[in-house]
């Protein structure tokens, strides 16, 4: 399924939010500030063309760089690779990449 995935998948879902769930079931509400795709040089040999999803989550709680379920509630529930790339007074960013 994530194989499927496209940028324009994403671009609606933009400000909205999505749940890392845990195996003990708390969840850490992250919204998604953004989807962009990567420069176009960088494409030209990939089956299809790579971006990012770019989140924020609480300063609560630092979301480590892992693999976490993610889920939405209009898009199908993913595994996907978070990694914290920022932080600002109010908020961790986190980036997932899709080649």
């Amino acid at each position: 399924m994530l194989d499927q995935l496209t940028v324009e998948s994403f671009e609606p879902l933009v400000g909205t939010s999505f749940w890392a769930e845990f195996p003990n079931g708390a969840k850490v509400e992250l919204r998604l500030e953004r989807a962009a795709k990567v420069m176009e040089s960088e494409a030209a040999q990939l089956p299809r063309h790579p971006f990012s999803l770019y989140f924020i989550g609480p300063r609560s709680y630092l979301l480590q760089q892992r693999i976490y379920h993610v889920t939405h509630e209009t898009a199908e529930p993913m595994d996907i690779f978070l990694v914290p790339v920022g932080e600002t007074k109010d908020v961790y960013q986190y980036e997932a990449v899709f080649a």
